[in-house]
Order: structure tokens, then sequence, then C-alpha cells
């Protein structure tokens, strides 16, 4: 056997099976590793620090349904708990609910429309009612994920983080800028604007040179910066936020206890939302899967099952506190990403200190005062980690051009939804809440293409030929061709040409050969089974190496030695008699 002991395909072990799950080198703390309680403090408050301006949500539907200052400032109080709950919930490593990762949990925009028509048509009343409404359908959602793998392949799941990344840097260039989407303007070089360029940078030089806890809290330390610059020269102060959440030192926030309504007119909006809200979260537990694990291959359907029904709770429980619906926060990722510190106990910390900031508006202010050019600033730095993560989720499988349409056509079209919004605003009003957000359209689009280029796709391929000096060639194109339609990742491909190549070479020298040999291939997203079937003598499988002298001595010496190295290269191997023909199976997990 020519080339027998050379060197398995990279990911293997010696039993053949996949590796273990495996902190990488960049993370400092996993997610189920716990931190000091200093650290821990210092990293939850950076994750405060850029969870707080998402306060606007609440603040501009409370405005919506005429609240008075004082309720503003419940509201924003109540609002913080609901924040920390909802963190909670999801860092949680439970049995039915709870993500395990260190993410947290904010306001999103996917609420927004219906919770401002809500307010307006119904006082906060409907609006806790119908948020309450959108937390059981993501609950609903979430039990249905699993058995949705098919249509949300790997390459879908990274669609969804880039899209995430590329949401997130647009936010943080706008508000470095000074871009107002809704009072568009000339574009100018402003003071506020090089502030967050500064900060920015500052940020950058701590990641790339800095070293221990310097480069785990280069986002605090790089706001904090900009926060002491900002108060100093009053660049890029924006206040209002602060002034809502009052000077009051300490105060119990009121509990508004109106109750809930509902109204079938917002069934739509609001479902639509609770979509997008799955879809987001899907999104970054999938990142969080990804850079807790070195040898991550694919989403773990499970937990994200149970993340996508924590965001669900942290809705209802949001409404029921007395706040809007909430989402998880991609930026959260990037910072655990960044800081190499993704352990949940920072979450539980998170949690606790936005509960207790809840008791201390005066405080919350403190944090509202930082300006929107830093705010931009870490959301363009955390949007960085978050947008390579997603390209490298997309570009670990082999793609064919149903798949490149798939990932090119959504992309394409999520991103003209931001660049031309004139036109998506003249669409008939029903076709609206399909079109809310770029996530919304590049999930959408992508969830159609990938169910419609289904069609068509053979799932079981196979393959007649007699050994000869191109037969490696052949064998690469029929693996590489079929890899590309069935989206498979290229390391079990690379394995799988690699197993063929060697079984074939055995049987062809070794195993009295008589005639051609039989190739069969099936795929169904979570396994590669490849059937060799020939006439010729049966090749085994020996858990052990064979010995030289063995080796030497025995005629089958060969034979084994090679059975062995496939028995290694494979998941699965089974040798077994069909009548006249010796039939080898290898099974390959996906």
């Amino acid at each position: 056997m020519t080339d027998a002991a050379r060197a398995l395909p990279a990911g293997r072990t010696a039993s053949g099976g996949e590796q273990r799950k495996q902190k990488p080198s960049t993370l400092v703390f996993g997610a189920a590793e716990k931190v000091p309680a200093s650290l821990a403090f210092l990293n939850a408050l950076q994750h405060v620090a850029v969870m707080l301006p998402v306060l606007v949500f609440p603040l501009l539907v409370g405005l919506a349904g005429g609240l008075k200052p004082d309720q503003l400032r419940d509201l924003l109080s109540l609002s913080v708990v609901a924040l920390g709950v909802g963190t909670l919930l999801q860092c949680f490593a439970g049995r039915y609910f709870g993500s395990g990762f260190l993410l947290t949990f904010v306001f999103t925009a996917a609420y927004l429309p219906g919770s401002v028509e809500a307010a307006k048509s119904g006082g906060m009343a409907l609006v806790y009612g119908m948020t309450v409404f959108a937390g059981v359908v993501q609950l609903l959602l979430a039990q249905a994920i699993p058995r949705l793998r098919a249509f949300f392949p790997a390459e879908i799941a990274g669609l969804c983080v880039a899209e995430i990344g590329i949401i997130l840097g647009t936010l943080g260039m706008r508000l470095m800028l000074g871009i107002d989407p809704e009072h568009a303007g000339p574009a100018r070089l402003s003071h506020g604007t090089a502030l967050g360029l500064g900060v920015l940078a500052l940020m950058i030089a701590l990641q790339v040179w800095g070293k221990g806890m310097l480069r785990m809290l280069s986002v605090f330390i790089g706001m904090i910066a900009g926060y002491l610059i900002s108060l100093g020269t009053g660049i890029g102060a924006h206040r209002p936020l602060a002034e809502a959440a009052s000077t009051v030192v300490f105060g119990l926030p009121v509990w508004p206890g109106k109750g809930l309504s509902f109204q079938a007119e917002l069934i739509v909006p609001f479902v639509i939302g609770a979509l997008a809200c799955s879809l987001r979260a899907l999104g970054d537990i999938t990142i969080s899967q990804k850079i807790n694990d070195e040898h991550w291959v694919r989403p773990d359907m499970t937990t994200i099952r149970k993340g996508v029904a924590a965001d669900g709770l942290g809705t209802i429980a949001a409404a029921l506190i007395g706040s809007v619906g909430g989402n998880t926060y991609s930026s959260s990722v990037g910072i655990a990403n960044a800081s190499g510190v993704a352990s949940r106990t920072v979450g539980y910390w998170v949690g606790g200190l936005l509960i207790a900031l809840s008791l201390m508006p005066a405080l919350v202010g403190f944090f509202m005062h930082i300006s929107r050019p830093v705010i931009g600033a870490a959301l363009v730095f955390t949007a960085c980690f978050v947008l390579i993560n997603g390209l490298q989720i997309i570009t670990s499988r082999l793609l064919d051009a149903r798949r490149i349409f798939v990932i090119g056509l959504s992309l394409t079209l999520s991103l003209s939804r931001d660049i031309f919004p004139e036109y998506y605003g003249t669409l008939p009003a029903m076709l609206h809440p399909f079109v809310a957000s770029d996530l919304v359209v590049a999930l959408l689009v992508a969830m159609i293409l990938n169910a419609l280029f289904r069609i068509g796709i053979k799932r079981r391929q196979s393959l007649s030929l007699t050994p000869a000096a191109d037969t490696p060639e052949i064998v690469r194109g029929f693996f590489e061709q079929n890899g590309r339609v069935w989206g498979t990742r290229r390391d079990v491909i690379d394995r799988a040409i690699y197993g063929c190549d060697q079984a074939i070479e055995v049987i062809a020298d070794y195993c009295e050969l008589q005639g051609p040999i039989g190739i069969e291939a099936a795929f169904d997203e979570y396994n590669l089974d490849i059937t060799l079937g020939y006439n010729g003598d049966m090749l085994e499988f020996p858990a052990r190496r064979p010995t030289e002298q063995e080796i030497i001595e025995n005629s089958d010496g060969i034979r084994q030695l090679g059975g062995y190295l496939l028995h290694r290269n494979a998941d699965r191997v089974r040798a077994v008699r069909r009548g006249d023909r010796s039939v080898l199976e290898f099974h390959f997990s996906h």
C-alpha cells in the first residue's frame, strides 16, 4: 500500500471520532469557567455601558403612550430591571431554557413599530399585552427550530451572524459620524466624529498590542476615556435620556399595574418581530458556540432552542415588569470575543448590576451621559469580530451555485434595504413588516431561496469505477461536486476522499479484486455515509495497529495496516458480506 502511513486529515482522534469541545487559545475564560470577582465586575461594567443606551426604545414607546415625566422615570427604572432579568435568563444553563453563554438582553428595534402603534391606540396596557403575545410566539418558535434544521444550514446561520455584524457596524458609524437617517443632511467632519475615531483607535491599540487586563478591558477603558473627554469638553454630548432618568439618587420604581390588553390588528407586526428576534438569537448563540469551541463545526440546535426560549421568556418578563420586548445583544458577543472573557459568570454580574442600578436613577443617568460617538466606536469595534465570525461560518462549507445565490442575493437585498429606504417605504403596507429591517429581509430571502433550491437535489449519489491511474482524480471530483451541492463541510469531504482513495488502493492491490468497485454516498445534513461494494476478499478494520513484524511476516499485514488507518479516519466503519460481494461502510458525522 503506497503512502499507507501518511498523516490523517486534521481534526481526527486516535479512535476515529470527532474531537471534543476545546476552548480556543484566544479565550482566557470560557463559558463555563469562573472569573475572579474583581475581573467579572469590571467586565460587567463594560457590558452595562453599551447596553443602557437602548433605553431609548422604551422611552420612545412611553412618549407615544403619553406618559408623564415621573412615569417615564419609573418606566426607565423598570426597563433596567427587565434588562437584568432577561440577561440572567439567557445566561442560565438550564434544562429547558437558557443558552448558558455570556449573552446580554437588550431592547430591540424589531418591536418598536408595533409597540409605538400599540401605545398610540391602546396605551401601555396594549403594549404589555402584545409584548407577552410576542414572547409566547418566540417560545413556540423555539420548539420548532430543531425540527427545521434543514432550513437553517450553517451558511444561513453564518449569513445571520454576518448581517448582525454589518448592522452593528453601520449603526456605530452613524453614531460616530453624527448621521441621522430621519433628517439627512450634508456630511461633515465634527469634533464628535474625531472623538469617536480616537476612542476606536484606542480600543484597537489595546486589543492589538495590549496584554492581560488591558486587552480584556479594552472596550471599558476606551469608553471611560471617551466619557471623560466628552464630559470635559462637551463634545458629542446627548442628554435627553439622562434627564429622563432624573437626578434622584435612590428610589423604588412604581410598577404601572395597567393590566394587559390584546388587539388582533397588531398580530402581524409582533409575530414578525418575534421571528426577527428568534433569528437574531439564533445568530448570536451560533457565534457564542463558535468562539467557545476551537473545533466548532455546526450549530448546536439544542442550545439554540433553549436560548430562543430564554429570549421569549425575557420578553414576557419585560412586559410583566412594565417595559417593552427585547432580544439578545450581538455586541456582548463581540465584547466577549475581543476581551477573551466569555464566562457566563460575567453575565450573572451584568444581571445583578442592572437590577441594582434600577434603584439608583442618578447612576443610570451617569451612564446615559456617554456620548453617541463613544457608543458608536464601541459598536464598530465589536462589529468587526461579529462580522468575521459570520464570514468564517459561511466559508466553512463547500458552496455550489445554489448556495452562492442564497447568500449573495440575501446579502445584496438586505443592503439595499439600508441604502434605499425610501423605495421600501413605498411598498404596500401589508409588506412593511417583512421589510422592517436588514436582518428580516436577509433571513426571509435566504430561507425562501434555500427551500426553493432544495427541489431537485439528490441526497444519494453513486459511482462505479475500475481502479486505474486517474482513480484519485475521479474520486475527488465525485465528492467535491456533490459536496458543493449538499453544502458539506470541507474537512468532512477531505476525510471521505482520503478514506475512499486508500480503500480502493488496498482493495485493488491486496483483496483479489474482480470487476469494478461501486461507491455510493448519502448525505442528510447530519451524516455522510459512504458504501464501497466489490467482488473480492474482505477488508478487515483492526482497532490495533499491526506491528512491523506482523506486517512483514503475515501475508495480510499490509491489508490489516490499511484497514487500521481507515478505521481511524472515519467516525464508524464496518465490513460485511452481501451475497458474493464485500461491502465497506464508512460513516462521517457532520
